[in-house]
């Protein structure tokens, strides 16, 4: 008898934990989905895939969306430059991009720094040697471009933009 009481108390505070967690996460969402999307809106490029290594031509630099490769570039923080094909499939699942360009050894630690205090999954740090200003973010449809490092816009950027996309894929 005491077992079985046992069982159905712990049975309880399991579910009620679970229930508690999915409403609590659920709250979370549906904050930041009240939230308008940061950085300016680029127009729909559309999301064609197109074989790995096709020359395309983006609407902004770095790109916000439009036709892309298969794969997608992983979550992380990288020292070289991934195709943006990758890049904007990753954006395409819904990762927010932090993009860099000319930027001293010291200030690139700062914005690991900033990367990684941000608790989401989908982000990528890369360097990105073309752009016309040393950082900017991305997402599918949005840019944000900063001639110097702002700690409180990247951090929103990134808290507010990530997983606001067509697909809701893993990267």
């Amino acid at each position: 008898m005491k077992v079985t009481i046992s069982i159905i108390i712990i049975t309880v505070v399991i579910l009620g934990g679970g229930v508690w967690l999915l409403g609590s996460n659920g709250a979370k969402e549906e904050a930041k989905l009240s939230k308008p999307l940061v950085g300016d809106a680029i127009a729909d490029q559309g999301a064609n895939h197109v074989p790995e290594g096709t020359l395309v031509t983006y609407l902004t630099n770095p790109p916000t969306g439009g036709s892309h490769y298969a794969l997608s570039a992983k979550a992380g923080i990288y020292d070289k430059s991934v195709p943006d094909g990758n890049l904007i499939h990753s954006m395409e699942h819904g990762a927010v991009i932090l993009w860099y360009n000319g930027l001293s050894k010291q200030d690139i630690e700062r914005l690991k720094q900033i990367f990684n205090s941000v608790s989401i999954s989908k982000k990528i740090m890369v360097p990105h040697a073309t752009m016309d200003v040393s950082i900017a973010l991305t997402s599918w449809g949005r840019l944000l471009k900063l001639q110097a490092i702002d700690e409180v816009k990247i951090k929103t950027f990134m808290e507010t933009n990530e997983n606001r996309a067509p697909e809701k894929a893993p990267l």
